[in-house]
């Protein structure tokens, strides 16, 4: 019992054994009662397995009817992630219905306790103006990836799987976005 870290900290400092002793009092309380009440101890995550995909949604961009943009091609870590994060999530807020997905998330989640975050949810979240804004800044960072100018911008999403050699197999593409310049 003496070698236990909170007899060590009893030891040390009984008030932060005691305030070690109620967050993990009301860390076990919470969690049996259903509720996660820290972003540090969120379980739900491990809650079930993930069945793995069938089918990938990939996005493909093309500067100037020509350039395709290879997004795993020798650039650095940074440039990746702004080439395909943004376009994908942009493309989530798309998909469902001009809402974004963390809305959606939150208002499952909290239910009724959503409307104590709703006001500030045009403050929070991406809303029609940022849609609006995202094409010309995507546009701006492709230019100063590329080196080019940019007129146009063809947005692809290719519905892909992989076949038993782990290649990757084209099932249909559709034009998802297009820019040009005004």
């Amino acid at each position: 019992m003496k070698r236990t870290f909170l007899y060590q900290v009893w030891q040390h400092d009984k008030r932060l054994f005691f305030v070690l002793a109620a967050f993990c009092l009301a860390t076990l309380i919470t969690n049996l009662l259903g509720d996660q009440i820290s972003p540090f101890f969120v379980w739900g995550m491990y809650s079930e397995k993930e069945a793995p995909a069938v089918q990938y949604t990939l996005l493909r961009s093309t500067v100037n009817d020509s350039l395709v943009i290879d997004h795993s091609a020798g650039r650095p870590t940074g440039t990746l992630f702004y080439l395909q994060t943004p376009l994908s999530y942009y493309k989530q807020i798309k998909d469902n219905g001009h809402i974004d997905p963390t809305v959606s998330l939150l208002r499952s989640k909290l239910g009724e306790r959503y409307e104590v975050i709703k006001p500030l949810e045009a403050t929070l979240f991406n809303n029609d103006r940022e849609l609006a804004a995202f094409l010309p800044w995507y546009n701006r960072y492709l230019q100063s990836i590329t080196g080019i100018p940019v007129t146009s911008l063809n947005i692809d999403a290719l519905q892909v799987h992989y076949n038993p050699q782990q290649q990757i197999i084209t099932d249909t593409t559709y034009l998802f976005e297009q820019w040009k310049q005004p």
